[in-house]
C-alpha cells in the first residue's frame, strides 16, 4: 500500500482566514506585531545582556510597510520549519511564554498581499542574513543574502490593489496602539516625510499612581469624562491583572461596555462576556492575562476551567473591593450607587455578597419620607410593604400621622430586596394587608352623629358592593380612603367585563363571580375629623347625602389609583351637575 501526503491550498486557506476565521483584514497587524514580540521576548528570555528592545514600522503611504523587530531571529532551518510549513510554530515548545501556538500569524498577511519578503538574522548564527520570499500561490524561495540589517527580522508587505488604503501611517498607528498597547517594549510608527511616532508611548510612559492609573484609563478608552475610580483586578494565581473603571454615567444591567481584554499584552477582544461576571455592567475594564488560553483567530477565549475560574477570581476582586470601600470610604460608595443604583438592585437580588454590600445605601421611598437600606434594617417596630404605588401614596400621609412606616416597592427588584431583607432577619417587613387599616385607623366614639349619613352613604353605594365606615384619622384634611381586598379587586374587573362582553361570555364570568362574593370586600372609610363630612353628618337631605355618596366614592378610586371605569365616570359627572345646579 503506497501511502500519500496532504497537500495545502493555499488560496483555500487565505479565503478562510479572511472570510471565516478573522473578522477584519488589518488583524495582519495583530499577527505582525504578535511575532515581532515573540522574538523580542525569546531574546530577552535567552539573553541577558539584551537591554534594547525595539520594533519599527515604517510606512509607504498606499503601498507598503516594513516591520523590524531586533529579536532573537530565524535561521535558515527555522524559516523551513517554521515559516513555511502550514500550522507549525516555533513557540509550540514553550506555550506558557508565547501566544504564537498556530503558526499561521504571517500567512495572514496574504489577505492583503500577493507577496511576503521576511529576512532575518539569527542571535545563533549572526554572521548570516537569510531572505525568504513567499507569494499568496504556495510557491516560496530560501537564500542568503548581503544584508547589514541586525540581529532580528524584517518583513516586507506591499499591499494588492484592494486593501492600500489600510497602509497609511496614521492609520496603521491608530491599529497598533490598540492592538499592543499595554506591550513593554517601544513601539514607533515611521512615514515617508520622516515622522516617527512611539505607538505605546502613553502607557509605557505613564506613572503607576491612583491618578495615573485614572489617566490611563481615560487614554485608553478615549473617554473625556473622569472615572468615578478604579477596582485594581489582581489574580493571586496569577491569572490576570488590570483596572475595572466604575463608569461615571448610569446604565443599565443590560448594557455591554466596551472593555479590553489582552492576551500576553496583544489586545484578544473588547467583549468582556466570557472572562467577566454578569453584573460588571457599571466597569470599563483593562485585562492583560497570560495563563488563559485563545481561541483560533485569537479573538476570545478558549472555554475551558481555568477561564472559568478567572472569571470567578475577577468577580471577587471587584466584590471585595466594594466591601473595602464600604467601610474605608462610604461616600465614594454611596456615589457609586446613586449612579448605579437601579440596576445594582437587580444583581443585589441573586448575588447575597453584593447584597450585603450594596443594601445600606439603597434609597427606598417610604411613609416616613426617604429611606435607606441600612435605615429599614435599623427599624425596630413592623414595615410595611405595598407594590401598588398608587395605594402607597394614598396610604402615605395616614401612616406618617401614626409614624407607622410603609414602604413602596412598586418599582422593579424592590419588593424583592425588601422581601430579602426579612428573610436575612435583618427587619420585620410584611405585606400590607387588606385588613390593616382598618387596625391602625381610630373609632369614632360618637358613632350615633354619623349613624344617619352612614345609613345613606351604604343605600347609595350598595351596587358597588362597597361597606362604608365611620373612623378618626389624620390628616383632616382627607374626607375618605377606600380599601379593596383581592378578591373584591377581582370581582370589580368580573362585573366590568361582563358589562362590555356578549351573554355567552356574561354567563361565564357570573360563575366566577358567585364564587369570590362572599370572600370580596372593599370599604370606603369616612373621616370623622374632616370639615365637609362633618358637615354632611349635620344633614338630613338624603338626596344630597346620596350624592355625595357617589362622588366620594368615585373621588376615592381615583386618589387610590384604582381603575375607573364608564359606569363610574358617568355617575361622577351627572352627580356633579346636581351639585352644580343646587349651588345655582
Amino acid at each position: 500500500m503506497e501511502d500519500f501526503k496532504f497537500s495545502v491550498d493555499l488560496g483555500g486557506m487565505i479565503d478562510i482566514l479572511s472570510n471565516h476565521l478573522y473578522s477584519t483584514p488589518v488583524v495582519f497587524l495583530r499577527e505582525l506585531l504578535q511575532n515581532a514580540v515573540d522574538a523580542v521576548s525569546m531574546r530577552k528570555k535567552t539573553d541577558s545582556s539584551f537591554d534594547a528592545p525595539e520594533i519599527n514600522i515604517t510606512v509607504s503611504e498606499n503601498e507598503s510597510l516594513i516591520f523590524t523587530d531586533n529579536g532573537s531571529g530565524l535561521t535558515v532551518d527555522e524559516i523551513h520549519k517554521f515559516i513555511s510549513v502550514i500550522g507549525q510554530s516555533s513557540k509550540r515548545e514553550d506555550k506558557s511564554s508565547f501566544i504564537g501556538r498556530f503558526g499561521i500569524g504571517l500567512l495572514s498577511c496574504f489577505i492583503v498581499t500577493d507577496e511576503i519578503i521576511l529576512r532575518s538574522r539569527s542571535v545563533k548564527t549572526p554572521d548570516k542574513v537569510h531572505e525568504w520570499h513567499g507569494f499568496s500561490n504556495g510557491r516560496y524561495s530560501v537564500t542568503e543574502i548581503e544584508s547589514d540589517i541586525g540581529i532580528g527580522t524584517e518583513i516586507i508587505i506591499r499591499s494588492d490593489e484592494e486593501h492600500r488604503e489600510l497602509f497609511n501611517a496614521a492609520d496603521i498607528l491608530k491599529h497598533i496602539r490598540y492592538y499592543g498597547l499595554p506591550i513593554p517594549y517601544p513601539i514607533y510608527v515611521s512615514s515617508g516625510n520622516g515622522l516617527k511616532l512611539m505607538a505605546n508611548a502613553q502607557f509605557i510612559n505613564t506613572a503607576k499612581t491612583h491618578e495615573g492609573i485614572l489617566r490611563s484609563g481615560k487614554m485608553i478608552f478615549g473617554t473625556e469624562t473622569d472615572y468615578v475610580d478604579y477596582i485594581p483586578l489582581e489574580s493571586e494565581n496569577g491569572l490576570f491583572s488590570g483596572a475595572a473603571y466604575i463608569l461615571p454615567y448610569t446604565v443599565s444591567a443590560a448594557s455591554k461596555s466596551r472593555h479590553r481584554i489582552y492576551l500576553k499584552n496583544m489586545l484578544l477582544t473588547e467583549d468582556g462576556s466570557s472572562i467577566l461576571p454578569e453584573w460588571a455592567f457599571f466597569l470599563q475594564c483593562f485585562i492583560n492575562t497570560d495563563k488563559l488560553q485563545p481561541t483560533a483567530s485569537r479573538e476570545d477565549f478558549y472555554q475551558d476551567t481555568l477561564l472559568m475560574q478567572a472569571k470567578e477570581e475577577i468577580g471577587e476582586c471587584i466584590a471585595d473591593y466594594l466591601e473595602e470601600l464600604s467601610l474605608r470610604d462610604p461616600k465614594m460608595l454611596a456615589k457609586i450607587v446613586d449612579l448605579h443604583g437601579t440596576a445594582l438592585k437587580s444583581v443585589a437580588v441573586e448575588n447575597d455578597k453584593l447584597f450585603d454590600i450594596f443594601m445600606p445605601y439603597f434609597i427606598f421611598e417610604t411613609s416616613l419620607g426617604n429611606l435607606t437600606g441600612k435605615e429599614l434594617a435599623s427599624w425596630e417596630k413592623e414595615i410595611y410593604y405595598t407594590p401598588s404605588i398608587d395605594v402607597f401614596r394614598q396610604l402615605r400621609p395616614v401612616f406618617a400621622e401614626k409614624f407607622e412606616l410603609i414602604v413602596n416597592v412598586g418599582y422593579v427588584h424592590e419588593r424583592s430586596l425588601v422581601e430579602k431583607l426579612n428573610e436575612k432577619g435583618e427587619a420585620h417587613a410584611e405585606l400590607l394587608r387588606d385588613d390593616l387599616l382598618a387596625e391602625l385607623l381610630e373609632d369614632e366614639t360618637d358613632e350615633e352623629r354619623f349613624s344617619f349619613m352612614r345609613k345613606i352613604f351604604t343605600d347609595a353605594l350598595s351596587g358597588y358592593d362597597c361597606k362604608v365606615m365611620i373612623k378618626r384619622f389624620s390628616p383632616p384634611q382627607l374626607a375618605s380612603l377606600y380599601t379593596i381586598n383581592t378578591d373584591g379587586e377581582l370581582k370589580r374587573d368580573i362585573e366590568h367585563s361582563k358589562e362590555n362582553g356578549d351573554s355567552l361570555f356574561s354567563d361565564m364570568l357570573d360563575a366566577f363571580s358567585e364564587e369570590i362574593d362572599e370572600t370580596a370586600s372593599s370599604i370606603l372609610y369616612l373621616n370623622s375629623t374632616n370639615d365637609l363630612i362633618k358637615k354632611l353628618s349635620a344633614s338630613q337631605d338624603s338626596e344630597k347625602l346620596g350624592v355625595f355618596a357617589l362622588i366620594l366614592y368615585v373621588q376615592s378610586l381615583i386618589s387610590g389609583g384604582f381603575p375607573v371605569y364608564g359606569k363610574e365616570m358617568n355617575i361622577m359627572n351627572e352627580n356633579l351637575i346636581k351639585l352644580i345646579e343646587w349651588g345655582i
